[in-house]
This record gives C-alpha cells, sequence and structure tokens, in this order.
C-alpha cells in the first residue's frame, strides 16, 4: 500500500499545503486518521469556494517509508519543502518513540527550523514528544497518549502536560492524544479553516464525533476496566 499525495481541484483558490511528516516505524492511523479528515475537507471547502488542502507526505529520506503496522508509505524528500511556504507540519506518533527519540536527531532539527516558518505545527499521539525534544512546547500545555503522560512528564518537566485532553491548541501549536484522537485534531483545524459547518459535514461523511469531550483520562479508565473482564 503506497500513501503519497493528493491536491484539490486546480481551478479553485490556493490550497493549503499540509505536510504530514514521515519516519520508520510511526503509526499508520495517525498518519492516516488525519489525512482522510483534509482530505473529505477538500470537496467541501471546494463547494463553498474556499481554498482546500495539498497533502503531501514526506521523509528526510523520501521513498518508501514502512509503518508500525509493516504497510509501506511513499514519501517525498522534507527537503524539498525547505524554501516553499508550509501552511501546516503534521507529525505523527510511533510506539517505538523512546527508539525514535534515541536515534532522530536529524529529525527533530529538521522541526524546530521548519515550524519558525510554517503557519502551523501540529502533533499525533506521541508525536507530541518529538515536538517537546525540538523545544517547540517549553512552557506550553501539550496534550499526548494517556498510557505515555508520566513519561512525558519526567522527560519535559518544562512543558505543561494535560492527561485529559483529546487535543490542545497553543498559538500555532496543536498536539493531540492517542491515536485515533489525531481526527478530532484534525477536524478542529479544518473548522479553523472553512468555519464550523464544514467540519461537521467532514465528520458527518466520515461518521466521527464532531467533537469528543475533552475527558481522555476516561477513556483510559474505561479501556483498564474492560481489559480486566
Amino acid at each position: 500500500m503506497s500513501i503519497n499525495e493528493t491536491s484539490p481541484h486546480p481551478d479553485h483558490a490556493q490550497p493549503r499545503t499540509i505536510v504530514f511528516v514521515a519516519y520508520p516505524q510511526m503509526g499508520l492511523l495517525d498518519l492516516t486518521g488525519a489525512q482522510t479528515v483534509f482530505w473529505v475537507a477538500n470537496k467541501a471547502m471546494t463547494e463553498r469556494g474556499l481554498p482546500g488542502y495539498a497533502l503531501h507526505t514526506a521523509s528526510l529520506t523520501g521513498g518508501e517509508i514502512q509503518s508500525a503496522e509493516g504497510l509501506v508509505v511513499q514519501s517525498r524528500k522534507l527537503s524539498e519543502f525547505d524554501d516553499n511556504p508550509v501552511d501546516t507540519l503534521i507529525v505523527p506518533g510511533s510506539p517505538s518513540i523512546r527508539q525514535i527519540l534515541a536515534e532522530s536527531t536529524a529529525l527533530v532539527d529538521w522541526l524546530r527550523q521548519a515550524s519558525a516558518t510554517a503557519t502551523r505545527t501540529a502533533s499525533v499521539c506521541s508525536g507530541t514528544f518529538l515536538l517537546a525534544q525540538a523545544g517547540l512546547l517549553d512552557g506550553r500545555r501539550a496534550a499526548t497518549h494517556w498510557v505515555m503522560a508520566e513519561w512525558f512528564e519526567r522527560l519535559y518537566p518544562q512543558v505543561e502536560l494535560d492527561q485529559e485532553a483529546i487535543f490542545v491548541q497553543q498559538q500555532s501549536v496543536w498536539t493531540s492524544a492517542g491515536i485515533s484522537a489525531g481526527i478530532d485534531l484534525a477536524l478542529a483545524l479544518v473548522e479553523a479553516d472553512g468555519g464550523r459547518e464544514v467540519a461537521m459535514q467532514v465528520a458527518r461523511h466520515m461518521v466521527v464525533y464532531y467533537r469528543r469531550p475533552d475527558n481522555q483520562e476516561h477513556w483510559g479508565a474505561l479501556l483498564q476496566s474492560q481489559f480486566q473482564c
């Protein structure tokens, strides 16, 4: 399976460039859940004469990147976007984030530099660790997967972790909780760009909540109780 990029109809206003930052062992749904939201949003946006999205998946090396689940994603090189305006950077998480942090100095450096010119920088699940490692969350509130919350707080005491939030916006930086919360985050970004009606249309099309309550702790406790049955 290969996923690369899509663009809205060229006759409409200039689309917003969204770059999904790929790396080996990233979580597939972290990436594709958010991608699907923007892909669906293109139709709703263009129907209203609003600029849609040009979606790009890019990595340091370019080429094929294997996800944690084993599916392969086709990517461009991140360096292709160094001199081109990027509206939104989105960084997926990984179940192997401890190893990723140890091996991804170059990726963290690129994120630090690219976020300085991007309109928005966002993370899904443990992708928050990469933003924190780049210093993008210092003095800010953030969200990540509830399973990794205590470790995150030990590693980054300069970041105010909100353990209940599904997603958090702090100026131009957005972070989200575990895995499927990337869909919630992407819907919020779509709402910021195109308004509530557009976001609601996308949610209806995808058969997901338009806005879930910020109560990640509830989801964790609920799942733990089910595991004990």
